[in-house]
């Protein structure tokens, strides 16, 4: 991929994340650390913070038709970027803001809990088979590799990323997120109650 290319993605993913981050007003109590949400008057999304002792995750919602475009643009056909914003997708930031140890993530030992059910987010690599099977751009495969938030990343202090994940929840449904970590070889866990994934506001 050449850097005119990734320096494409990358500024696109910084962008959506300004366009939506705002000042946090509200919080609520999680199970380990706090939750804090704050609902954007003009765009009427919102975005979750939740920060723990070594660990921060920061969750905005992206309407579906924002996830259309960005794919769109980046050589996904209609067929193919409609079907991505079927899925709840959310701009992510995580960060290991402690000083303590390196921390390991899975994004497969996610769980989201809704009204049908539990399940995980959908990293990159359950994506790419579909996509070379059926015969997308080595281009858009790319892209979508880098626009999305990893499925394995060690943080080590202060390290920190961004990127979309991809929840198999349809647009506008309610869920809670237990995020899974490791720090130290031991498994840890959070729960963050009271998510919901953007409404599909196309009329």
């Amino acid at each position: 991929m050449g850097p005119l290319l990734r320096d494409t993605i990358i500024g696109g993913l910084a962008l959506a994340m300004l366009a939506l981050a705002t000042p946090l007003a509200s919080a609520s109590a999680g199970n380990t650390g706090v939750v804090q949400a704050d609902t954007d008057a003009t765009s009427g999304l919102t975005t979750w913070t939740w920060r723990g002792e070594d660990l921060s995750l920061q969750l905005a919602q992206l309407l579906p038709d924002q996830t259309r475009a960005f794919f769109r643009a980046r050589g996904f056909g209609t067929e193919h970027a409609d079907r991505i914003a079927g899925h709840c997708v959310f701009q992510a930031v995580l960060r290991n803001h402690g000083q303590r140890a390196a921390i390991e993530v899975d994004l497969h030992d996610w769980r989201s809990h809704g009204p049908e059910g539990n399940t995980r987010p959908r990293p990159d690599r359950d994506w790419q088979a579909t996509w070379a099977q059926e015969e997308l751009p080595e281009a858009a495969r790319i892209a979508f590799r880098w626009a999305l938030f990893p499925g394995e990343h060690r943080f080590e202090p202060g390290d920190w990323l961004m990127g979309m994940v991809l929840f198999d929840h349809p647009p506008d449904t309610p869920f809670d997120l237990t995020l899974r970590w490791r720090m130290a070889g031991e498994v840890r866990q959070a729960r963050l109650p009271g998510l919901r994934c953007a409404d599909d506001q196309r009329e």
